[in-house]
């Protein structure tokens, strides 16, 4: 009984276990984004739940968010390139669209803690270990 009491339940995605899930998020990464590797790296050892999705490709309005929750959680991850003015103006009006089409956006900072940004998302990360 205690194994079981200190037992873990893992939900299967599309089809693939845990494991083979993250793998396959890996293949999908941006290989310029040391930010998404690192976020994915940490939700992996950390236990946490696994995104859906990489690089999923939205309609309307038209972008790609760097990781995706079904049904509708946009996981951006914002390096150094998003402190330029130019570029933040373009990811407020974006982000503001999708806010519109009944998306949910989560930016990730690549100048804050990524533990403390996860731990603001209990609801849609999980606790971790």
């Amino acid at each position: 009984l205690g194994a079981l009491a200190n037992s873990r339940t893992e939900l299967r995605s599309l089809g693939r276990s845990r494991q083979e899930h993250l793998e396959w998020l890996r293949q999908l990464l941006d290989p310029r984004s040391e930010l998404e590797r690192r976020f994915l790296e940490l939700l992996a050892e950390g236990g946490y739940r696994l995104p859906d999705e990489a690089q999923k490709a939205l309609a309307e309005p038209r972008c790609v968010a760097d990781f995706f929750y079904d049904p509708n959680i946009c996981i951006f991850c914002d390096g150094a390139v998003h402190d330029d003015p130019a570029q933040a103006a373009q990811d407020r009006q974006l982000r503001s669209q999708l806010l519109g089409h009944g998306y949910r956006v989560i930016a990730l900072r690549y100048d804050q803690d990524l533990r403390e940004q996860l731990a603001r998302y209990p609801e849609v990360f999980g606790q971790g270990n």
